[in-house]
């Protein structure tokens, strides 16, 4: 792997310096909630108001459902934001964001590389109602990936999101923004951006190096590599071995596919931008927290109507075909997952999984996924014939 051309250009994306890295606080919950709270004071030293307070709070205006908006994006753009005060950790909440003019409350529950535990949102919501009984009221589910809340008060809002909208506003307001703050922010950005956020190019880079060295990359993931990145490559070895899979999308922490035979009639349904059309359903392996994790998702659809209906048709066959959810998490316009998070293989972080132990778990899972997922074609193809019939 010396000279090697892939991992040149791997390491000069990723081994750029980065204070945040620096001070090693990529992936620490508190340090992120911080840097948060710093920039959305207004009265904070970076000098610009409620300049990025406003940009983000109408992006959340906009993506939330109107029925969980405090107020409308209009009365937020332009107007001015009185009183505003940003508070870490009141009443153990993450960011507490109360303004008197006009006045509203947005509660902040950050996770990073933890998961909600002991009711958490329904009692920070119930708290936050309680002390704040007259208020319109926000309540915001921050994390990396695109896991729900449990609580459907609250509004899943991903650090893409902040990438998006403060890279947004460092172009549009580069001149009057101090060179210290945008070195600062630009920081941040590359840091979410890098750790945070599937980047296409280096997960190119990534295939190609381990297409072409992968049994020297098994050696040091299994002396000194990354849980995730050298379970992910077994298990993603292991699907494309069987040849009953196809691997629609690899990041950094999951895996997407589906069975093979599924793409002779899945139709090009999918709104966002990807690689594949029909890549708007997925089933997903994912390693977090010392486990390796099985869900499955419905992405984003152009016909929203008929994504309901699919997600509510897999919801209530989901015990015969492998999407048996438990809970009543609400069906969100973007990511929904018809399936709970299912373990299947756990461990501590200085006693990793062997190889084979590995793989068992993955096959395991896969061979009653097969046989479970037979029956899918014939709930969802009327569905969408139905959906179709209705298209003038």
């Amino acid at each position: 792997m010396v000279d090697n051309d892939d991992l040149l250009a791997l390491e000069s994306r990723m081994g750029r310096f980065n204070v945040f890295d620096a001070l090693n606080i990529a992936r620490a919950e508190v340090r992120h909630s911080n840097f948060l709270a710093f920039i959305l004071d207004p009265g904070e030293s970076h000098g610009q108001g409620s300049l990025f307070l406003r940009a983000i709070l109408m992006d959340l205006l906009k993506l939330a459902q109107p029925h969980l908006r405090p107020l409308s994006p209009i009365e937020i753009d332009g107007t001015e934001l009185r009183g505003v005060e940003v508070r870490r950790e009141w009443k153990h909440i993450d960011l507490l964001i109360t303004c008197r003019e006009p006045a509203f409350v947005v509660a902040v529950e950050n996770k990073v590389d933890s998961h909600e535990h002991s009711n958490q949102l329904a009692r920070y919501r119930s708290i936050v109602l309680e002390q704040f009984p007259s208020a319109p009221t926000m309540f915001i589910f921050l994390s990396p990936g695109a896991e729900p809340p449990s609580d459907g008060a609250w509004v899943h809002y991903g650090y893409a999101d902040i990438h998006r909208v403060l890279t947004r506003v460092r172009a549009a307001y580069e001149n009057s923004i101090g060179d210290d703050v945008l070195v600062f922010l630009d920081h941040y950005l590359s840091l979410i951006g890098a750790r945070f956020m599937d980047d296409s190019k280096i997960d190119e880079l990534c295939r190609r190096i381990y297409k072409n060295h992968r049994r020297a990359l098994q050696l040091i993931f299994e002396r000194a590599g990354s849980p995730s990145a050298g379970i992910l490559g077994e298990v993603e070895a292991l699907l494309h071995e069987e040849g009953r899979w196809h691997v629609f999308h690899r990041a950094a922490r999951y895996i997407d596919f589906v069975p093979q035979n599924w793409l002779a009639w899945l139709p090009h349904l999918a709104s966002e931008p990807v690689d594949d059309p029909r890549y708007w359903i997925g089933l997903r392996l994912e390693v977090e927290e010392g486990s390796l994790d099985f869900y499955a998702e419905v992405g984003r659809m152009k016909d929203l109507e008929l994504r309901r209906r699919i997600i509510e048709a897999l919801l209530t066959n989901g015990a015969a075909l492998g999407f048996e959810r438990k809970g009543n998490a609400p069906i969100r316009d973007k990511f929904t997952r018809v399936t709970s998070r299912e373990h299947l293989l756990r461990w501590n972080d200085d006693d990793e999984p062997d190889v084979d132990v590995i793989r068992r778990a993955a096959k395991k899972r896969l061979d009653r996924l097969h046989a479970e997922l037979s029956g899918v074609r014939a709930l969802v193809l009327p569905l969408i014939e139905l959906g179709n019939q209705g298209t003038p």
